[in-house]
């Protein structure tokens, strides 16, 4: 049984189609055909009815793709564990998809110790909302060895693991006389917000909900792109903002920004690291894998 003859059988399977197998697999139509046709004439059974334009799996065909498939995630293992003997070849370069915190903090604060992991290799990082990152890690073709995001996935093709506690807290300029605001304040004040898709506004909806404060009462100014804009308007004076306080350590200590405590809320959510189930880890997903407690040994948000 030919291994290529697998191949072009799953993606038929998966596609129904014999068009769209070709065209995924960079084949002709008439080429993909003939494959599947060897493969039925090897086992002696018919895998694939046509009805009219459909293309209908058999009961064999069934059974068969099972088979297939855990052949194939075998030799990519087999593959995998074969590089890794040369680690020069394998971490030359780790490419990661990663939210607004993460990217801009989390991952720079902790580059000398992530290099060190992959023995020197080039980290590159793509900074994006954490609903991007999902989708881009979900990709057929995905460029990316692994992601980093800022709210809990709840997608069976997703492996999690939580790194690091955060908090999101209410910033002001540092002339904002009050320490503390009322919950109905709040809604009050011109509020800078992050969009719609990142794990920062997702988790202050969530904990305004459940503390009887409902999101669409706020007094939003303006919706901006990133922790760092957010913190340029309200240095600028040009609202408050709620953002992670792992963003902002630096601005506190220097007295550039103050935190101000709203009474009755206390947001608190984990940033994670995430990665696919259903795609063979390379080896330096495998080795960041096994290292994610020793990346972050300053977190709290381990084993919770």
């Amino acid at each position: 049984m030919d291994i290529r003859q697998l191949e072009v059988f799953v993606k038929v399977f998966e596609n129904l189609s014999f068009s769209k197998a070709a065209e995924q697999l960079g084949l002709s139509q008439p080429t993909v055909s003939a494959h599947v046709q060897h493969l039925e004439d090897f086992i002696g059974k018919k895998l694939f009815d046509r009805v009219g334009r459909r293309v209908v799996p058999t009961a064999e065909a069934k059974l068969l793709y099972r088979h297939a498939v855990e052949i194939l995630r075998k030799r990519e293992e087999a593959i995998s564990e074969l590089l890794s003997l040369d680690k020069t070849a394998v971490f030359k370069e780790v490419r990661i998809a990663a939210s607004n915190i993460p990217g801009d903090y989390l991952l720079p604060h902790n580059l000398n110790r992530l290099r060190n992991i992959f023995s020197g290799a080039r980290v590159i990082v793509d900074i994006l909302d954490s609903q991007k990152v999902l989708t881009v890690l979900l990709e057929k073709a995905s460029i990316y060895d692994l992601g980093f995001v800022g709210t809990e996935v709840d997608d069976n093709r997703i492996e999690s693991k939580k790194v690091l506690s955060d908090e999101i807290v209410l910033i002001a300029p540092p002339y904002f006389k009050k320490s503390e605001v009322f919950l109905n304040e709040l809604s009050q004040l011109p509020l800078i917000m992050r969009e719609p898709e990142s794990g920062t506004r997702n988790a202050v909806e969530r904990a305004l909900k459940n503390s009887g404060l409902n999101p669409g009462k706020l007094n939003i100014v303006a919706f901006l792109g990133s922790n760092t804009a957010i913190k340029e308007a309200v240095k600028s004076g040009a609202g408050f903002g709620l953002v992670s306080k792992y963003s902002v350590r630096s601005e506190l200590e220097y007295g550039l920004l103050k935190v101000v405590a709203v009474k009755g809320l206390k947001i608190e959510r984990c940033f994670y690291a995430v990665r696919r189930r259903d795609i063979t880890p390379s080896p330096a997903v495998k080795v960041i894998w096994g290292s994610i407690e020793k990346l972050f040994k300053n977190g709290n948000c381990l084993n919770t």
